[in-house]
């Protein structure tokens, strides 16, 4: 059974970059995810338990999670869960896997430069509002020199 799945969590090793056999690019990636609640009798934040997933990232979203993710960067993954049970020898586990739609840095806990294409999905759309061709987006723009965005944008 496969259930829909959005964690966010810590990297735990670089990404690996591979190809399936017939050329597919695809990245695994190791993520752990930890609660953390505010304890008030300590009065103090706490950690909760951790969980491990492993994470599969294929075609596109793939090469570009490599290029953009390291260890120990706290990410969202959002994707479809699959519980796995596995045996080697003597040993035997279960492995919590995520096959990945959508993974991007938690901005909580630093800033990211988008350097990609944002562009609408029906290619026949005006571009709405902060729509950028690469070449633009690649540009270095100061906050401060930001235009605001105009009221009621659905961002």
């Amino acid at each position: 059974m496969k259930d829909h799945i959005t964690i966010v969590g810590n990297v735990g090793a670089d990404p690996e970059f591979r190809r399936l056999p017939d050329g597919t690019p695809v990245v695994s990636l190791r993520v752990a995810s930890t609660d953390r609640r505010y304890d008030a009798k300590a009065g103090a934040w706490v950690d909760g338990l951790t969980s491990w997933y492993r994470v599969s990232v294929f075609r596109t979203l793939g090469e570009h999670v490599a290029a953009s993710v390291r260890r120990g960067q706290r990410v969202m993954v959002h994707g479809t869960l699959a519980i796995k049970r596995w045996e080697a020898g003597e040993k035997s586990g279960t492995d919590a896997e995520i096959d990945a739609v959508a993974v991007g840095h938690d901005l909580a806990f630093g800033t990211t430069v988008f350097t990609g294409t944002s562009r609408p999905r029906d290619e026949g759309q005006a571009p709405t509002s902060g729509w950028a061709p690469a070449e633009d987006a690649a540009e270095d723009v100061g906050a401060d020199s930001r235009e605001p965005e105009p009221a009621g944008t659905p961002f």
